[in-house]
């Protein structure tokens, strides 16, 4: 038999996680604006994947007219896929 975890405990886990991740973003959003030449200072894929699946988990969802999205949007809009994967594949 095993004793399951109060709800109060897991509450008080789900904000230490909250806390930490959102800690961490800070810490790394600050590192990638004060080096912005330098790549290995820009924020790693893994912690905004981890970000994004914490907000999914919990439900969490802009709407897609969200003023905050629109820089978002204007940047991926921009993008040309097809020339970075071709660039990638070009020979040097």
């Amino acid at each position: 038999m095993t004793d399951r975890a109060t709800e109060k405990a897991m509450d008080q886990l789900h904000a230490v996680v909250a806390l930490l991740l959102s800690n961490e973003l800070s810490r790394a959003s600050i590192r990638a604006e004060e080096n912005p030449s330098d790549p290995s200072k820009a924020i790693s894929p893994q912690l905004i994947a981890q970000a994004i699946k914490f907000l999914k988990d919990n439900g969490v969802a802009a709407s897609a007219t969200s003023p905050r999205l629109d820089d978002l949007t204007a940047k991926l809009a921009d993008l040309d896929l097809d020339d970075e994967v071709l660039s990638g594949m070009t020979p040097q």
